[in-house]
């Protein structure tokens, strides 16, 4: 089966449909079109659709993609729509920004040109990262050290109950197992960062996958920015890691600033390096970081390579640094 599918453009803004009930991907978004028929071209049958479907006249269509999903053929063509589109078997319609769409969910093969759409809108060239988890594989040797500081001070920390909570924050990991004890709270930071302290920064490895991101992103005219909680010993483990070179600027948790979702680290780089919000993401495997971007105005990308926050409303997620330079620069239309 081959269909095609319209891109049909209003000014700056592009005309999204959602299903109606009662039909394959019922109530998720789309780009308007239909199914070929014998002897029609592409353009053809999205004019011939839109006109029958939507009473829509357009300008005449051009092939900007063609995908095959879910074994059909997709022709994705780009138009001007010449009139307003009247919904006879939508639910709904709108006319969105290119940058809104990553606020919609899209039919399977309607979502990467969605994202290609958003994506390019303007592209992104500026990347904020968080550390821990994000550019780091560090929480295998966090959760280690905190396990011995536990033991320390006579509490048995059962480790993955450990990551789950310093995947909210090390803070909380320690309020928690202190149940409430103000001294063995403080005891257990104390013995946390000393038993880190003696870890060799060349045992703390990349995320796999992150070196060739960075790259690829630097490639494409991205400039990246670090954005932790951590003090100096981040940039120990970096420089490790022969990644230092890969950042334009480092904000550390002896800085100052907030500590996320505050966005006051962000803005600072933001206004430091004069950037456009619409370029800037910050990517980080916590909600916080992914909120802290939001508040500044920013895209947030979640990697979350064990689907630990599948809920979350972040616009963009992955589960492996291997997909994020295509996820963050897919190619435009």
């Amino acid at each position: 089966m081959r269909v095609s599918a319209g891109l049909c453009f209003q000014g700056e803004k592009i005309w999204i449909f959602k299903r109606g009930p009662g039909r394959k991907n019922a109530h998720l978004w789309e780009f308007p079109g239909g199914k070929e028929e014998s002897g029609e071209t592409p353009a053809d049958c999205l004019v011939r659709e839109l006109r029958e479907e939507l009473s829509l006249e357009v300008s005449p269509p051009q092939i900007v993609r063609e995908a095959d999903c879910e074994g059909i053929h997709f022709t994705f063509l780009r138009c001007e729509a010449l009139n307003a589109p009247r919904c006879t078997e939508h639910e709904d319609c709108t006319l969105a920004e290119p940058r809104e769409l990553l606020q919609y969910a899209f039919c399977p093969a309607d979502t990467p040109v969605a994202r290609a759409l958003a994506l390019n809108a303007p592209a992104l060239t500026e990347f904020f990262w968080d550390f821990d988890g994000t550019l780091m594989d560090t929480y295998p040797g966090m959760v280690a050290c905190f396990v011995r500081a536990a033991e320390r001070v006579g509490i048995a920390a059962e480790p993955e109950r450990v990551l789950t909570l310093m995947k909210d924050s090390l803070g909380a990991c320690a309020r928690a197992c202190a149940a409430g004890d103000e001294a063995v709270r403080l005891a257990l930071m104390k013995g946390f960062r000393e038993e880190e302290d003696r870890l060799p920064p060349e045992h703390i490895r990349a995320v796999p996958g992150i070196p060739e991101a960075l790259n690829a992103l630097t490639r494409l005219g991205g400039r990246h920015y670090l954005v932790t909680h951590r003090g100096p010993l981040a940039w120990k483990y970096l420089e490790a890691n022969g990644l230092q070179d890969c950042f334009t600027d480092v904000v550390l948790g002896t800085d100052g600033f907030p500590r996320k979702p505050a966005p006051d680290s962000l803005l600072y780089l933001m206004k430091k390096h004069d950037l456009n919000p619409a370029r800037c993401v910050m990517i980080g495997d916590r909600p916080l970081d992914v909120d802290a971007a939001a508040n500044a105005g920013m895209l947030g990308c979640l990697l979350d390579e064990e689907h630990r926050f599948d809920e979350h409303p972040c616009p963009l997620h992955v589960d492996s640094a291997d997909k994020l330079t295509e996820t963050l620069r897919p190619m435009p239309l």
